[in-house]
């Protein structure tokens, strides 16, 4: 039942972590103001390093958090020997996330010196997804496949 909780909260965070990280792709491709309480999220948006290979660093946020909940949303359904290997992916994936979201909050105090709350919302998401998903990976118990439940 645990494990059920955890891949659940993941899920959400996951598709909490999408809306922000869309709504930041957006407001980069279109090139607008960004909503934000200080100049801290323009400062960030227009600072070279918003950008990856010429991509919106917002857009692989995108496809991190889509591809995250895609994978909590698929777990339970696989048979309980995919699982675990699902596991593995989703704990790689979460660390992954994290230390990418470590590197970007370093860029934003040290380098850019502004701070965009958006960043961090998605840094404090990508964060939990991490401590979540090593909690999941410790559970010994697969999920209950629909049927089970």
């Amino acid at each position: 039942m645990v494990a059920i909780r955890l891949n659940r909260a993941m899920f959400a965070l996951a598709l909490a972590g999408l809306v922000i990280a869309g709504l930041l792709w957006y407001w980069h491709a279109q090139n607008v103001d960004i909503p934000c309480t200080n100049a801290g999220c323009d400062q960030v948006a227009q600072h070279p390093s918003s950008r990856l290979f010429g991509i919106p660093v917002a857009a692989y946020g995108t496809l991190f958090y889509l591809s995250f909940a895609l994978m909590c949303a698929i777990r339970p359904s696989v048979p309980t020997s995919h699982q675990r290997l699902i596991g593995h992916l989703v704990l790689l994936w979460g660390t992954t996330g994290f230390l990418f979201s470590a590197y970007l909050t370093y860029l934003e105090l040290f380098v850019i010196r502004a701070i965009c709350q958006w960043c961090v919302a998605s840094a404090v998401i990508a964060t939990a997804l991490f401590v979540l998903s090593v909690l999941a990976w410790r559970q010994p118990q697969p999920l209950a496949l629909p049927s089970e439940a």
